[in-house]
């Protein structure tokens, strides 16, 4: 399958983008009933250029710099390498989706990228960036699973490190930093489009 990055139009031929919608409709007429090839057949062109669009707009908003990078962070790989093992324990502990805990960290890195007080913070304090990690989740969790985490929990999951109240004022700043942007790039959805039997 080709890579939604070799779409984006600087770099993409027509070609490319014609070899992705090709090897979507396939896959959706495969999995279409034959009663409903008709309606496929009619809607699907125009149907999958719309979800592709949108997919490379998204992809341009939702992006992000590589913070470990900046000159102003202690933030190592090691340490957001602990802080992601740590999110796809709870995770898999209180079995949630691991989707969950990668949106949490697609958060996380939006958030750590923005001019943000707080990011900024976190960027030089490890118990301020384990902070922002525990909200990410926090939010990743009342969006993408059909129970919301109470924040008093999250606080407990720090071993009362961090407040509930802390949690829930992080909260709105990484929202407000990442302009209520919290349903990004997941490729699932398109999946599903593709393939509902999956």
């Amino acid at each position: 399958m080709v890579c939604m990055q070799d779409m984006k139009k600087e770099s993409c031929s027509q070609t490319t983008f014609d070899l992705l919608f090709y090897e979507m409709k396939q896959a959706m007429m495969k999995n279409a009933h034959p009663q409903d090839n008709v309606t496929v057949g009619s809607m699907i062109q125009e149907d999958l250029y719309n979800v592709l669009a949108a997919m490379l707009r998204q992809e341009e908003e939702y992006e992000c710099h590589d913070y470990l990078e900046f000159d102003d962070t202690k933030i190592d790989e090691t340490c957001r390498t602990k802080m992601t093992e740590w999110v796809f324990q709870v995770v898999d502990c209180t079995r949630l989706q691991r989707e969950t805990a990668s949106v949490s960290m697609s958060y996380l890195d939006r958030f750590m990228c923005t001019s943000s007080p707080t990011a900024k913070k976190a960027r030089l304090d490890r118990k301020e960036y384990q902070l922002v990690v525990l909200t990410t989740l926090y939010i990743a969790t009342k969006i993408f699973e059909p129970f919301a985490m109470d924040a008093s929990l999250v606080s407990k999951l720090s071993r009362g490190v961090h407040s509930e109240e802390e949690i829930i004022a992080l909260e709105y700043e990484i929202l407000v930093a990442l302009q209520w942007k919290v349903n990004g790039k997941l490729t699932s959805p398109l999946h599903y489009c593709i393939s509902p039997s999956a």
